[in-house]
Order: structure tokens, then C-alpha cells, then sequence
């Protein structure tokens, strides 16, 4: 694909550095595009139906327990898209995530805290959403920055102007 000439065939990398005493450490997330893994591994849960005499079966997406399997769903992804992103970090092993168990995937965090600090655990999951194209703050800034470069500038608006019509 391309978008103004310049083409786009692999999804960016972001770096995240880790600044740890005199080393850097070097993580690496990359876009996850392809979701079809996850959704064979954990379908997403499926609503009870409610029936009101005289109509169909309908979604009851108001359901207490539905509600709670949806958010260990949303959880779920957010794991398989952390651990998915970060395969792109050269040499990065687990001692507890089995790519194949995602019963096993939530563990991310607490490996993480063993070994960065608090902020740099913040750091390596704004990575990972920022390569992802969930960070807000960077959404807003190229709104701002493309909706500034399509205003009509006031001159071009006074060389714009009609003269008005005699009657």
C-alpha cells in the first residue's frame, strides 16, 4: 500500500529504551495486524438471548455475567496484543507465558515488575500501545497537526470575497 508516494508493505516498530545503571535495554513492539491467532484461541463470549412473548430471541448484552466474561475477554486481548507486540524484541524469553496457554498470558505484568521498575513497566506498555496506535495523546496531535494544515488561510478568504452586486 501507499499513501502519498511513500509505501507501507510491514507495520512500524517502536523503541522503547530502558535506561537501567549504565546500560540501555532495548524493547522493541511491533502493530499487531493479524488477530485471527487470538480469536481461535479465545472466542469472544457470546451474549444470553431473552424472549418477550410474541418476538424473537434477542442479545442480552446487559447480562451481569456476560458483562464480566467480556471484560476477562478485553483483558485477554490486551495480553495476547502486549506478548505479540513485544515478539519483536530480539532474545525476549518468559519464564511463565507459553505463547499457547493463554491461561498463562496475564503473567506478563508480574514478570515485567520483577525485573523494571514501576514507571519502566509504564513505559514498555505506552510502547506497545503507541506501536498499536492507542495512544490518545499522539491521536490528538495528528488531528490537530492535520486539521491546522487544512484551515483556509484569512488571506486566501479575503481574495475569496465577491464584490458586491449592484441593483
Amino acid at each position: 500500500m501507499q499513501i502519498n508516494g511513500k509505501k507501507f508493505d510491514t507495520p512500524a516498530i517502536q523503541i522503547i529504551p530502558i535506561i537501567m545503571g549504565d546500560e540501555t535495554i532495548i524493547l522493541k513492539a511491533q502493530c499487531i495486524i493479524d488477530y485471527s491467532k487470538f480469536e481461535a484461541m479465545c472466542p469472544a463470549p457470546k451474549p444470553p438471548t431473552v424472549q418477550k412473548p410474541g418476538s424473537q430471541p434477542i442479545p442480552n448484552f446487559e447480562d451481569k455475567k456476560y458483562i464480566e466474561k467480556m471484560g476477562k475477554f478485553a483483558e485477554k486481548k490486551t495480553a495476547f496484543m502486549i506478548l505479540e507486540s513485544l515478539k519483536a524484541t530480539e532474545g525476549l524469553t518468559w519464564d511463565t507465558i507459553d505463547y499457547s496457554n493463554p491461561e498463562t498470558w496475564d503473567n506478563y505484568l508480574e514478570e515485567l515488575k520483577k525485573c523494571f521498575s514501576e514507571i519502566q513497566c509504564t513505559q514498555i506498555i505506552s510502547g506497545v500501545m503507541t506501536a498499536n496506535g492507542l495512544d490518545s495523546e499522539r491521536i490528538e496531535q495528528a488531528r490537530k497537526d492535520f486539521l491546522a494544515g487544512t484551515r483556509v488561510q484569512p488571506e486566501s478568504l479575503s481574495s475569496q470575497k465577491e464584490e458586491p452586486s449592484s441593483t
